[in-house]
C-alpha cells in the first residue's frame, strides 16, 4: 500500500504526466486552429471568387453599355475578408484594332476593400468658347450626342474637322439623327460593320429636362453625354432588312445586368418594345474618311461628333 501511494504521488511522474497533457493540448489547438483557418479560408475564396463574378457581369455590362463597343478586356483581383478590389482594363473595339483606353477599380463582395482612386479627365471648353466634352485616358474625345425631340442652340458638326486629317486612319463619328426613327424608316441602304444604333431609352420627365438645361444653360454644356446614350452595335454590315432583334435582346439582358440603376429604369422604360418599334436616335459609325464623311452627307444627320481614330493598319 506503501509503494502504491509513493507511486501515485511521485512529482516525476506528475510532472511528466502534466507535461504530455499541455502537449497534448498544444498540438489539439494547433491543429483546431489549422482546420478553422484552412476552412475559412477556403470558405472565404469561395464568397470571394462568387461576388467576383458577379461584379464582374455587372460592371462588364455597365462598361459596354457606357462605353460604345467597349468592354473590359483585362482584370486583375486584390483578395481581401469576404470581397476585395478588381483593377480592370477597358478596351475599345475599332473595327480592325482594339485599343485600351481607360484603367480603373471597382470593389466586390460581403466586406469589400476601401476604394480611394486620385485622378483627372482632362476636358475642354471650360470658358464657355468650345465645347465641354471630356477626354478618355488615352487622349481620345468623348462622343457628344443631341436628342432629335430637344432643340438646342448648337449643334456639334465635325464634317468639316474631319476633312482636314488623315486618308489612312479608322475614325469613329458619333451621328446624332433629326428626329427619331423606327428601324423601318431609316433611309440607309447599307451601313458599315460595327454600326453602333443608339435606342431611345429616355423618359418624357427625362427629355423635358434635357429641353429646360439647352435652354437655360450655355451651349458649350448643353448635349448628352456618351456614357448616358445607350445602344448596341452589330458585328457585320449594315443593310435596310437586316434582322437586330438578337442584338436588341442582347443590349436588353445588359441593361438589366448592369450595377447602375440608371441602367435598370432604362429597362423599365422599353421593356415590352420590339426593335421594330423602338425609336433610334442616332448612330456611331466606323469607317475611313470617305466613308464616314459619306454617311455625314445624309440629309438626316442633324449633328456629329468625333471619336477615336486608329491607323488603317
Amino acid at each position: 500500500m506503501t509503494e502504491f501511494n509513493e507511486d501515485v504521488f511521485d512529482e516525476k511522474k506528475i510532472k511528466k504526466a502534466i507535461k504530455k497533457g499541455k502537449i497534448k493540448t498544444i498540438i489539439t489547438i494547433i491543429i483546431v486552429s489549422l482546420t478553422v483557418f484552412i476552412s475559412l479560408n477556403i470558405l472565404n475564396n469561395f464568397i470571394s471568387y462568387r461576388y467576383s463574378q458577379k461584379a464582374y457581369k455587372e460592371w462588364d455590362a455597365y462598361v459596354r453599355l457606357t462605353t460604345p463597343n467597349g468592354y473590359i478586356s483585362k482584370t486583375i483581383d486584390s483578395k481581401g475578408f469576404l470581397g476585395g478590389i478588381s483593377n480592370y482594363k477597358i478596351s475599345k473595339d475599332m473595327k480592325i484594332k482594339s485599343v485600351v483606353i481607360e484603367e480603373n477599380q471597382y470593389t466586390f463582395g460581403l466586406s469589400p476593400s476601401t476604394l480611394i482612386s486620385r485622378g483627372s479627365t482632362g476636358s475642354v471648353g471650360i470658358t464657355g468658347e468650345d465645347w465641354q466634352f471630356m477626354y478618355k485616358e488615352n487622349g481620345w474625345r468623348e462622343m457628344m450626342f443631341f436628342h432629335p425631340n430637344v432643340t438646342y442652340k448648337k449643334y456639334s458638326n465635325v464634317e468639316e474637322l474631319i476633312n482636314r486629317l488623315q486618308e489612312d486612319k479608322i475614325y469613329e463619328v458619333a451621328i446624332s439623327f433629326d428626329k427619331p426613327y423606327k428601324q423601318s424608316e431609316l433611309p440607309f441602304i447599307e451601313l458599315p460593320e460595327m454600326t453602333w444604333f443608339w435606342i431611345n431609352t429616355f423618359t418624357d420627365s427625362q427629355i423635358e429636362t434635357f429641353q429646360r438645361e439647352a435652354s437655360e444653360n450655355d451651349w458649350s454644356s448643353t448635349f448628352i453625354r456618351e456614357k448616358d446614350a445607350l445602344g448596341f452595335s452589330i458585328n457585320s454590315e449594315y443593310y435596310a432588312m437586316s434582322d437586330l432583334e438578337s442584338d436588341y435582346e442582347y443590349f436588353l439582358e445588359l441593361l438589366q445586368t448592369s450595377v447602375s440603376d440608371e441602367h435598370k429604369k432604362a429597362f423599365d422604360t422599353i421593356k415590352g418594345t420590339d426593335i421594330q418599334d423602338n425609336e433610334i436616335l442616332g448612330i456611331i459609325i466606323y469607317g475611313t474618311k470617305e466613308q464616314v464623311l459619306e454617311i455625314m452627307k445624309n440629309p438626316i444627320v442633324k449633328a456629329s461628333s468625333l471619336g477615336g481614330i486608329v491607323d488603317n493598319y
